[in-house]
């Protein structure tokens, strides 16, 4: 029978059989260790600082795409209104026309002699047409005196008149140029 000592150890241990260094070459070794870990250190910090920071460069790229798109659409909201602001202002330009251009019609009808009568009115921006008829060429010239008095009125002009064979009396046209 074999016997076993379990006291002592059967492993045996080995020993790197390295010759023992210097004290200057442990120096620099430990230097040189030192240095290896510092240097991995550093680098381990730098990739985190710059993984974070290309993290944050993209967020921010994210971040002004919507400012982007956001800008664009108050532009557009910019241009919407201004054309919205020109609409509103010819709309109240219209508003307050009709009762001006009213009052001005109303004048002029009011210079017309008793034997004149109108049949047709255009206005335009800068001038107005009148046709009508009369009994008598007299009052139609008295007609456009009258009319050439009137305060809207820069000129008067007569376009064209004729004797009016179908109703009596002689039919006229009239220009009138407006007062800017």
């Amino acid at each position: 029978m074999k016997r076993v000592d379990y006291l002592r150890p059967t492993v045996r241990r080995f020993r790197l059989g390295l010759a023992p260094a210097s004290a200057k070459l442990r120096h620099a070794l430990a230097a040189l260790s030192l240095m290896a870990f510092a240097v991995g250190t550093t680098a381990t910090v730098e990739a985190g600082r710059l993984a974070g920071l290309q993290r944050a460069g993209v967020a921010l790229a994210e971040q002004l795409a919507r400012a982007d798109a956001g800008a664009a659409r108050a532009r557009l909201l910019q241009r919407e209104l201004a054309r919205l602001r020109g609409v509103a202002l010819r709309v109240a330009a219209t508003r307050r026309s009709g009762p001006a251009e009213a009052n001005e019609i109303a004048a002029l009808g009011n210079r017309l002699p008793p034997d004149v009568w109108l049949t047709s009115l255009r206005i335009a921006p800068d001038a107005i047409a009148l046709e009508g008829r009369s009994a008598r060429l007299e009052a139609v010239a008295a007609a456009m005196r009258a009319l050439a008095r009137s305060p809207h009125v820069a000129e008067a002009r007569l376009v064209n008149a004729h004797e009016d064979t179908l109703h009596g009396g002689v039919a006229y046209a009239i220009a009138l140029d407006r007062r800017p």
